[in-house]
């Protein structure tokens, strides 16, 4: 269940750190957001706890807004509290997220609120369907998950609308 919480965790925390890409934003608001990224905690003001939890964000921390900040940093206590292995997964799980392409991370953003959407007994069935899987199927469905266009991003994220 703590495992189900973290994993969670991380994708909410990764869902709302991906930023949005270059052509959907003028050039004011990406100064704005260079001005952002040096905001504050910088990587070396984090605690060494802190560092040690988010230590896959590292090379992009400090061009993350205050707000991917603050949710990233609402996630790093959650890492203390789990077991070696499970530190190793959200540690790798960061590291899978940080690599994604804008796309991608919607992508991922909008997987996650429609996976939370659904009552807690039905994520967690869902969760042991998956982990069922032999790991071809698991692969193919990645992979087909990959090939996916994201849906209709354009239309949501229209400044005029």
């Amino acid at each position: 269940m703590m495992r189900a919480f973290v994993t969670l965790a991380v994708l909410a925390a990764a869902a709302l750190s991906g930023p949005a890409t270059a052509q959907q934003q003028p050039s004011a608001a990406r100064k704005a957001q260079s001005t952002a990224s040096a905001s504050r905690p910088t990587w070396n003001e984090l605690t060494p706890a802190q560092r040690e939890a988010l230590a896959p964000l590292e090379p992009e921390w400090n061009k993350l807004d205050r707000d991917r900040k603050r949710k990233w940093l609402e996630v790093a206590p959650k890492y203390h509290q789990l077991s070696p292995e499970g530190k190793q997964r959200m540690h790798a799980r960061m590291a899978e997220f940080i690599k994604l392409t804008p796309e991608q991370r919607w992508t991922t953003r909008e997987n996650f609120q429609r996976a939370y959407e659904l009552p807690a007994d039905r994520r967690e069935a869902l969760v042991e369907q998956y982990k069922a899987l032999p790991p071809d199927k698991k692969k193919e469905l990645k992979e087909q998950a990959q090939k996916k266009p994201a849906p209709e991003r354009r239309q949501k994220s229209d400044p005029s609308r």
